[in-house]
């Protein structure tokens, strides 16, 4: 005869049971949600009690006390990236007419300034290394001293300042030194020129000075169209000696000057 063997009986009574089956799991449920949260007040505390020195501040720091702030450039015209294409000359010959300060701004932009929160440029650069520098000669600006004064961009901020390096006449020198008709009262040159040491080290140490000449090349060519869109005039010259011409203007001893842009009203 098979042998049955008795039930255990539930320590606990029927409705009791029933009760913890109920309420046990969103007892628990809930406990677990509040540790949770708890837990990442404590850790978001920590984050923000103690923030880092954002890159703008320390760009801004940086600056030197004698730059001159630009007006803010311009990100509308009435003039599509059509017409200005259709219109775009090379301008060989200019007017006597000083440029203003607003005009200048938006030309330094326009090759290498600052386009969004985090750095990029108005003219691509290869692993994003930015061995362009953009000198400003002024001869006839209005709110300028005579002089060479270097584009300061910004790095990840737009700072869009310019730092004075020399107050200099330099007009009638560089005319006689390079003897160009589109340089003879010319009211301001953009010097363009490139670190090509900076895109080696990008690259490892392996040279890749192309990257540097095309990217000279962007930034040209935005110049040239923003210049047509404000009814001013440009040329893209190589044809100077760079030994001499450094003897004459300032840039650093590890640039290379690869354009002269002289940008004036034309005839």
């Amino acid at each position: 005869m098979k042998k049955t063997v008795p039930k255990e009986k539930s320590l606990l009574p029927e409705k009791y049971k029933e009760l913890v089956n109920i309420w046990l799991t969103p007892i628990l449920t809930g406990a677990i949600v509040f540790v949770l949260v708890i837990l990442s007040l404590i850790f978001r505390r920590t984050v923000v009690t103690y923030p880092a020195q954002t890159p703008e501040a320390q760009i801004q720091t940086l600056l030197p006390e004698d730059t001159i702030s630009l007006p803010t450039p311009e990100y509308r015209s009435s003039f599509s990236i059509e017409s200005v294409l259709k219109s775009r000359r090379t301008r060989l010959d200019y007017n006597d007419t000083s440029l203003s300060l607003k005009q200048v701004s938006q030309l330094l932009w326009s090759a290498q300034g600052v386009n969004t929160d985090w750095g990029d440029r108005t003219a691509p650069s290869s692993k994003s290394t930015y061995p362009l520098t953009i000198y400003l000669i002024a001869n006839k600006v209005d709110g300028l001293d005579p002089g060479e004064y270097q584009y300061i961009p910004g790095d990840r901020a737009l700072v869009h300042q310019l730092k004075p390096i020399k107050k200099v006449e330099l007009k009638e020198a560089i005319f006689d030194l390079l003897n160009q008709n589109s340089f003879k009262n010319i009211p301001a040159i953009f010097v363009v020129a490139g670190d090509l040491s900076k895109m080696a080290d990008a690259y490892g140490g392996i040279p890749h000075d192309k990257e540097v000449y095309l990217e000279a090349g962007y930034a040209a060519e935005n110049l040239s169209l923003q210049a047509e869109s404000l009814k001013l005039g440009t040329i893209v010259s190589t044809n100077f000696d760079e030994l001499k011409l450094k003897e004459l203007i300032t840039v650093s001893d590890t640039d290379t000057i690869i354009y002269l842009m002289p940008v004036g009203v034309p005839k």
